[in-house]
């Protein structure tokens, strides 16, 4: 009996490996685990963890490399990642199950849920519909004002009613401006209707229903889990370096998700099987298919362009992207947080997905990995493309922002002095989307905090005439050139931003005294 017992113990062990750890996957015409570590080398990325879904069922699942670079937990299929923008289709299907049981409509006006929202236009505020923030189709340009919401201690109720400040980037309904806080919006909708928090609503209608028991909306319960990857960004040196994790739960609906490949695995086969998984129905297929319909067109030319992937079309729907690769329709969204990226991708039609999650938020191997593998299945391995796009995304093997950052300090001359005294920065500022700026005199040094920003110091340095270089000491908000306005010596405002990846607006600040 003994014997029995552990030949069926072995036996299973064997069919799980067999089933997700070996599948015969032939990337540019090496294993999946080579190119898999090819790719971590070039993008200099500590861990990763994959998925592969085929005919409708996982069939590779496995972690690369380590936790944290210098240390040697290993990552796994259940380490857990920031999946970030990825849970814009969670909520976006959440609206969708809502939407299926009569308690909302997609054209629903959203300031019949929430009469406090204002937007800069009248117009918008009157027309805006819960189909328009979840398409990007508000007239908000792609990451404006972001930076006052990603990582701050502003509350959602308070960033919705910030929207009166920002400019419109396009006419309402006329383009595409990817639009985070369209899905904060969303989340206080599912709780003005379902009387539940967005992330109990998630847990509740798809997440304990799919076992994703690794799946959880907010650092604070990080404490509860083991295996948990760190991230990891590039420092003011573009040295790779782990960082510690941040709290984004006043924008959760657009991007607070945690996660692992073994989870996010279950939500895309149950994509490509019309909501069923293991069987049993977790969401009707009308809804699924709902959150898969575009919905807003994204501008790019159908033919001509020289895009190597053939793409035809580019649209979005319910916090899904969707467009076609060499012909063949696919679904995806990829997601980014302070040194984490990933992506989710899905080809309906072949019941083929991916998961991908990285430790490293600079790389790009959630696209190149994502074409290499919709190349084999669709039987086409004539390109490398993590070759070909770290090539195009660097030079030399330099990152362009390392370029550009040394370009300036080549720049940099004091015999370009500036109009006033370093010391006459010190003072207050206000910004009315920002908040206070406060800028002081510490050692030989001019630092600076944000009111909105209380756990993070600056620093500002004179670089030429009256621009100065304003640097962060928290990396991701990262620095930038900053332009001051004086006249006659006297500073009347400097204008300051963070970088590209939380927002590329400039904010101006008055100095008030």
């Amino acid at each position: 009996m003994r014997k029995l017992y552990k030949y069926l113990v072995l036996t299973l062990f064997i069919a799980f490996i067999q089933q997700y750890s070996f599948a015969q996957i032939t990337l540019a015409g090496k294993s999946i685990d080579d190119y898999i570590n090819e790719c971590m080398k070039r993008w200099e990325i500590p861990g990763m963890s994959v998925a592969v879904i085929e005919n409708g069922k996982v069939t590779y699942l496995k972690g690369f490399g380590v936790r944290e670079k210098g240390k040697s937990e290993p990552v796994d299929e259940n380490t857990m990642f920031a999946v970030a923008s990825n849970t814009k289709a969670f909520i976006g299907t959440s609206i969708a199950i809502l939407e299926s049981k009569g308690l909302l409509k997609l054209d629903d006006r959203v300031a019949s849920y929430l009469p406090y929202i204002e937007f800069y236009n009248p117009e918008t505020t009157k027309l805006l519909s819960i189909k328009d923030i979840l398409t990007h189709r508000a007239g908000i340009g792609t990451f404006h004002g972001d930076f006052i919401s990603w990582g701050t201690n502003v509350s959602s109720y308070d960033l919705i009613k910030n929207l009166r400040n920002i400019k419109p980037a396009y006419d309402f309904r006329n383009g595409y401006g990817y639009f985070n806080m369209g899905y904060v919006i969303a989340g206080e909708i599912i709780k003005e209707v379902s009387r539940q928090d967005w992330s109990a609503f998630v847990s509740d209608n798809i997440l304990s229903p799919l076992g994703m028991t690794r799946t959880i909306s907010t650092i604070t319960r990080l404490n509860e889990f083991d295996n948990i990857a760190a991230p990891h960004t590039y420092n003011y040196d573009f040295k790779i370096t782990p960082i510690p994790w941040r709290n984004v739960d006043n924008i959760g609906p657009c991007g607070g998700l945690i996660s692992s490949a073994s989870d996010m695995a279950k939500w895309i086969e149950m994509q490509v099987n019309d909501g069923t998984y293991g069987g049993r129905e977790i969401v009707p297929k009308k809804v699924i298919l709902r959150t898969h319909t575009p919905f807003n067109l994204i501008p790019a030319p159908s033919h001509g362009s020289g895009n190597r992937t053939f793409r035809h079309f580019r649209t979005y729907g319910l916090g899904w992207g969707i467009a076609d690769f060499r012909g063949e329709l696919f679904l995806e969204h990829s997601g980014g947080y302070d040194g984490m990226v990933s992506r989710t991708a899905f080809m309906p039609d072949r019941k083929f997905g991916l998961v991908i999650l990285t430790n490293n938020d600079q790389n790009d191997v959630i696209s190149s990995l994502m074409y290499q593998l919709f190349d084999y299945a669709l039987g086409n391995q004539t390109t490398n493309w993590d070759s070909l796009i770290f090539s195009a995304m660097t030079v030399g093997g330099k990152s362009r922002d390392e370029i550009y950052w040394n370009e300036i300090r080549d720049k940099k001359d004091p015999a370009l002095k500036p109009s006033f005294e370093m010391t006459s920065l010190a003072g207050t500022y206000f910004n009315e989307q920002v908040g206070t700026l406060k800028i002081y005199k510490e050692g030989s040094d001019m630092e600076f905090t944000l009111s909105t920003r209380p756990g993070t110091k600056g620093i500002f340095r004179h670089w030429r005439n009256d621009t100065l270089i304003c640097k962060f000491e928290d990396v991701l908000v990262g620095r930038c050139l900053a332009p001051v306005n004086a006249e006659n010596g006297k500073i009347i405002s400097i204008k300051i931003k963070g970088s590209d990846f939380i927002d590329p607006l400039y904010y101006e600040f008055t100095k008030k005294d």
